[in-house]
């Protein structure tokens, strides 16, 4: 990603953050951003995204389940994850189905 890129990527998620009309972190939890990553939540006021993979308990058991591993990004490392450009693009999304636009 260019600083240009990052710099209107970063303009688009703190634009996407002042509608609030549709909330955007409901609307995309539990979206794959990327194979076997999904977005557990948004947070527009400190610029940070919580991204998580279904983990399996260790001992293997079929008993034992799955549990989120959830880690926190901020727009910075979600843009050298390449995952910057991809929320942005799926927030769009979101704004044309809910708008029409």
């Amino acid at each position: 990603m260019t600083a240009v890129e990052y710099g209107l990527a970063y303009i688009g998620f703190e634009g996407f953050g002042k509608i609030k009309d549709i909330d955007f972190a409901d609307e995309l939890w539990c979206e794959e951003i990327s194979d076997g990553i999904t977005i557990q939540g948004i947070d527009f006021e400190d610029g940070l995204v919580h991204l998580g993979t279904l983990e399996e308990y260790p001992c293997g058991w079929e008993c034992c389940g799955t549990y989120w591993e959830v880690e926190e990004y901020n727009l910075d490392q979600l843009a050298s994850k390449g995952h910057l450009g991809k929320l942005i693009g799926m927030m769009d999304d979101v704004l044309t189905a809910k708008t029409g636009i």
